[in-house]
């Protein structure tokens, strides 16, 4: 018993010693710098509305695609990429790009010196941010926003395009903007008004060529006949040039719809030889096939609207064709 009392004893003072000692330490040793707080990650994002919008909520997926898709970029410029190439082989060759000229006399044909044909909107010109715009601000198209965003001059190029534009110029090719872009009502036909010289600005700032001649651009309205229809403004270069190109964002931008319709084996072909399609998923004549008729003279901009959706819920197809 005295042993382990005396073993005891002495385990007791080591212990208590072992503790000062740890006391001591903790006492002198520097505690560690704590972690530095995490940066802030900071966004930019569009704060979101309270409602969002009901009117044109209908484009906001396809005009979220248009901006912010690397799959859109790649399309486009695919695009650009194969009409370059052909600059060199199924552009040159002989014959033409327009149904306008079908028919003509091969050696008058030949004769003609030769053009390009370009859409501008969603083909050369990208109006995503109006698109953004009316649909942020529950809006729809109209004639004085669009007017505006003509007069604002600050569309920025579909990718590809303007390198394909340069490249389409240096090799002789003369470049024809036509477009349904127009003054605003109330112009006399072929007068200038601040949109269009704000669209040539605009095309001038981008590097495109051609536009110091203001006769590359045929607006809808600059003369009578020529209406929202492309036919008879292809029809009027055609007199004076060989079309050996096209591009647009349209079916209308190449021939009629129910012409193609009637003509397609025929002119399918063309595509990715004399014709280039650029994508376009926020208007276009397609959807208005679609929603025509859906909204009655004196319909509220809402009623409108609703119509319009009721009508494109109708037109989704569920089942494949058997």
């Amino acid at each position: 018993m005295e042993r382990r009392t005396d073993m005891a004893g002495r385990s007791a003072k080591m212990m208590s010693s072992m503790i000062a000692i740890a006391l001591a330490g903790c006492a002198t040793a520097p505690m560690p710098a704590p972690a530095p707080a995490p940066t802030p990650v900071v966004r930019t994002i569009q704060p979101a509305a309270a409602a969002p919008p009901t009117i044109g909520r209908e484009t906001v997926n396809a005009t979220l695609w248009m901006q912010r898709a690397a799959e859109y970029r790649i399309a486009t410029e695919q695009v650009y990429r194969l009409a370059t190439e052909r600059l060199a082989t199924s552009i040159v060759a002989p014959g033409t790009a327009a149904v306008e000229q079908q028919g003509m006399d091969p050696a008058r044909l030949a004769a003609l010196p030769t053009a390009v044909v370009v859409d501008l909107d969603e083909t050369i010109l990208d109006n995503a941010f109006y698109q953004a715009r009316r649909a942020l601000a529950g809006a729809e198209f109209d004639e004085p926003s669009w007017d505006a965003w003509m007069a604002e001059g600050a569309a920025t190029a579909v990718p590809g395009a303007i390198e394909f534009l340069q490249a389409a110029s240096r090799a002789g090719h003369r470049i024809f903007y036509v477009t349904n872009r127009a003054c605003p009502r109330g112009t006399a036909p072929g007068a200038s008004c601040a949109a269009r010289e704000a669209t040539l600005r605009n095309l001038a700032a981008l590097g495109a060529p051609g536009t110091a001649d203001p006769g590359n651009l045929l607006q809808r309205g600059d003369r009578p006949e020529w209406t929202s229809s492309k036919v008879s403004r292809r029809a009027y270069i055609a007199q004076t040039h060989r079309i050996v190109a096209l591009v647009g964002d349209d079916l209308h931008d190449f021939v009629d719809r129910a012409e193609y319709a009637r003509r397609r084996d025929e002119l399918a072909p063309l595509f990715g030889a004399r014709w280039f399609l650029l994508p376009n998923a926020m208007y276009g004549s397609w959807e208005r096939a679609i929603v025509s008729g859906a909204c009655s003279p004196g319909m509220d901009a809402a009623a409108c609207a609703a119509a319009n959706t009721a009508r494109r819920y109708a037109a989704l197809e569920l089942d494949p064709p058997r």
